[in-house]
């Protein structure tokens, strides 16, 4: 199966989350949609992470390597990653822009960018920072920037902890 497939197949599925989640948020409420989102997040990061450092053996993942297996599941959905900045304390990573399943799915559920950058702040990046911890606790995954608009692109962290 090609990128474009697996971009093409992961965000149908995200876009019937993130319709799903916007319905329950008429609901209930935002607030309480972006915390049982974060909590759910959470849970599968941490059991993802669990799962890659089983069967890699346990190894040491440093900042660098840490990145490449973000990068690695990112391309599991469909997303491309550059890494755009490198130090032994931080890597900041790129999605290309038309390359985020995340974003491209919330905008064909009808999501406005505000919304979408709530979302993605309760949900993949609580995903991401609960997976990054189990490869390694001295480091977190943060968002830097969020993309200001379909042509932009959002850029990440994968901070040591200091």
């Amino acid at each position: 199966m090609s990128i474009e497939d697996t971009f093409t197949g992961a965000k149908i599925a995200y876009t019937q989350l993130y319709a799903y989640v916007n319905a329950v948020a008429d609901e209930i409420g935002m607030d309480r949609a972006l915390a049982i989102l974060t909590r759910t997040n959470e849970k599968m990061g941490t059991e993802a992470g669990k799962q890659i450092k089983e069967q890699s053996g346990q190894e040491t993942y440093d900042v660098k390597k840490t990145a490449l297996k973000i990068m690695e599941v990112a391309r599991g959905i469909g997303s491309i990653d550059e890494i755009v900045e490198e130090s032994s304390e931080k890597v900041v990573t790129m999605t290309a822009s038309g390359k985020c399943t995340n974003y491209e799915a919330a905008r064909a559920a009808g999501l406005d960018d505000q919304t979408i950058e709530a979302i993605c702040g309760a949900g993949s990046l609580h995903f991401l920072n609960a997976l990054v911890k189990q490869l390694n606790p001295d480091l977190g995954y943060q968002l830097g920037k969020f993309r200001s608009g379909p042509e932009d692109c959002c850029l990440e962290n994968i901070v040591l902890n200091q």
